[in-house]
């Protein structure tokens, strides 16, 4: 982009959404793992403006609650507008301009289209600031153009205006190219040109749309930016749509993957976030949902079924069927499942195993390190080659406060062990089966904390 093109975005989220039959605001509706506000920003935001000016309206205290709390790290750039009169997206411009006005251009979009590609986004930008216009405005060719709003062109070929579906004659409905709700602004332009928008239509709303034909009235010129791919302008109007969306973002990262060398088994019955990475040669299986900022490394092997978030899987580990990963890292060679959970903050080491029913939080496993079945770590420092028998529990909490537990390397811990924290197992110590330690146990010895057996005979029953 050219330097010192100042310019803000606006994101329109005032609206009521009444076809979603929800006590939430619709741009709140969640799609995949974030509210279709929230991913609508989080890509403008990739596209670097100065601001990024929110309009809320219906329920805004709660819009603009969940938004802060989940954009924290956008700090000043995030700002809000409250639409105080809900008529329609010319009105909530007309509202914003006080804070759009402190920029020389302007982005315009709704926050209710998920499917936008940020790299279609910077285009049109690019396109913007190469050509000049006083609007330039994204469109689309539909088979079906339904309500959309037409885009009427000039004998040039230039934007004339868009005509309301409700307001088109005969002629007008036959046209196959639409308007997205998506504007790149001179603002000055536009300041002026929402000034003169008047209401109409039954509701008595103000068109932002109206605004483009004043433009070209004082002189201006309107540009369009056509989509290659239409589903790239998909709104969401209810839940079936939002369903449909989120099967086409779940397809489209699919394709893409593929492409660059990834196998998924079946594209269809795999949901994998955009904004996820993987690498060459890695397997997905059906029945996994890969979210968040995760990143899966070569020759991997995922699924089936289950849910990955947050996490950096290394090359060559393998996550089995139907486990549960947050916030946390598996190293090389690293083997995690079937059903085990990692909670946040867990770091699986190299060519270390996991296994079934098997629960890790906030702790180290060590390379080559086993924990096979039927077991919790938390708030562990693990060694390498350390065992850990089926049953062992880090008795971490006590009620106030978490505590540590470190396992020596090459340390063996019996079955149905409890380790009550704080404690530290020595390298190459054992704890014996169905021992429950609360003191330490030096490198090299053996651990044994349980009760003696006894065997009594059973008196005869009189009858």
């Amino acid at each position: 982009m050219p330097k010192n093109k100042n310019f803000a975005a606006v994101v329109l989220a005032a609206g009521l959404g009444t076809r979603m039959k929800s006590d939430l605001p619709k741009v709140l509706h969640y799609l995949g793992d974030m509210s279709l506000a929230e991913r609508a920003i989080r890509k403008v935001a990739e596209l670097g403006p100065e601001k990024i000016i929110v309009v809320t309206g219906h329920k805004a205290e709660l819009v603009e609650a969940e938004l802060k709390k989940k954009l924290a790290h956008l700090g000043g750039i995030l700002v809000f507008v409250r639409q105080k009169l809900l008529k329609g997206s010319g009105r909530a411009v007309q509202e914003a301009l006080v804070e759009i006005r402190r920029h020389a251009h302007v982005l315009v979009l709704c926050g209710d289209a998920p499917l936008m590609r940020v790299s279609t986004t910077k285009r049109m930008r690019d396109l913007y600031f190469r050509n000049g216009p006083g609007c330039l405005v994204m469109t689309a060719d539909l088979a079906e153009p339904g309500s959309y709003g037409r885009i009427r062109r000039d004998h040039a070929g230039g934007v004339a205006a868009v005509v309301e579906a409700a307001d088109a004659d005969e002629w007008e409905r036959e046209i196959k190219e639409v308007n997205s709700g998506t504007y790149f602004f001179n603002v000055k332009a536009l300041a002026r040109a929402v000034g003169g928008l008047k209401k109409k239509g039954s509701k008595g709303e103000y068109y932002l749309t109206d605004a483009l034909e004043n433009i070209i009235a004082a002189g201006g010129r309107v540009e369009a930016f056509k989509l290659s791919d239409a589903d790239e302008m998909s709104g969401i109007n209810s839940r079936a749509d939002l369903a449909a969306a989120y099967a086409k973002l779940c397809r489209r990262k699919a394709d893409e993957l593929m492409a660059d060398g990834v196998t998924v088994v079946d594209p269809a019955n795999t949901y994998i976030e955009e904004s996820v990475r993987v690498g060459r040669d890695t397997v997905i299986f059906p029945g996994v949902f890969i979210k968040g900022a995760t990143v899966i490394g070569r020759n991997c092997k995922i699924g089936p079924a289950g849910v990955i978030e947050d996490c950096v899987i290394d090359d060559g580990a393998s996550i089995k069927y139907s486990c549960a990963l947050e916030k946390s890292r598996v190293r090389q060679g690293a083997i995690v499942g079937p059903f085990a959970r990692l909670r946040p903050l867990s770091d699986i080491g190299p060519a270390a195993e996991i296994g079934n029913f098997a629960e890790v939080k906030k702790s180290r496993i060590g390379r080559g390190s086993k924990m096979h079945h039927h077991s919790y770590v938390g708030d562990t420092e693990m060694g390498e080659k350390v065992n850990i028998g089926a049953g062992t529990i880090t008795c971490n909490y006590d009620g106030v406060n978490k505590n540590r537990t470190v396992l020596g390397a090459g340390a063996f811990i019996g079955s149905n062990t409890n380790l009550v924290a704080p404690v530290n197992i020595g390298p190459g110590a054992y704890t014996a089966a169905g021992s429950t330690i609360t003191e330490d146990v030096p490198g090299g010895t053996l651990g044994i904390a349980r009760a003696r057996q006894v065997v009594k005979r059973l008196k005869k029953r009189t009858k």
